[in-house]
């Protein structure tokens, strides 16, 4: 083979071959390894939010459930009580959908609704639960579609 005036014999061209090969090789490995590691950043961030919001509507419909359970057997004497579940629907407000939100609030004008409401016997609590009557089921079912649509954002 001629290459500009030079002849090259087999040896020299089996030497390029190699040294190209290898550079080849180490440029793919390095481009792949860039590549692998940018979408891992992503879907850390990404468990790290479906994270933090599975904690957050835990934490509401925690304290949302403890509030109803109060409102259905007492009155609003002190409305300090709903503090926590007023500031856990402003952390929902900062970082979740409009449809959470929306039923978030709802659970909250529930609440409030119950605690006007006369006090329920244990028999109407009983006769409740017998129903399936959930105030919360709404605002879970919602939560989880939302958390399942994160979780197919995972590259």
């Amino acid at each position: 083979m001629r290459l500009i005036g030079a002849t090259w014999d087999p040896a020299s061209i089996s030497a390029l071959a190699a040294i190209l090969g290898s550079l080849t090789g180490a440029l793919a490995s390095s481009l792949s390894t860039w590549i692998t590691q940018k979408h891992q950043g992503r879907r850390d961030l990404l468990a790290k939010r479906i994270f933090h919001r599975e904690q957050l509507y835990s934490d509401f419909i925690s304290e949302s459930a403890r509030a109803l359970a109060d409102a259905i057997q007492h009155n609003l004497g002190d409305p300090n009580k709903l503090s926590p579940t007023y500031a856990l629907l402003s952390r929902i407000r900062l970082s979740s959908s409009t449809p959470v939100l929306a039923s978030a609030e709802q659970v909250i004008q529930d609440i409030i609704i119950a605690y006007s409401e006369p006090n329920l016997t244990p028999e109407e609590i009983q006769a409740r639960a017998a129903k399936h009557q959930d105030p919360l089921r709404e605002f879970s079912n919602i939560c989880r579609a939302e958390l399942e649509a994160m979780q197919t954002q995972f590259p």
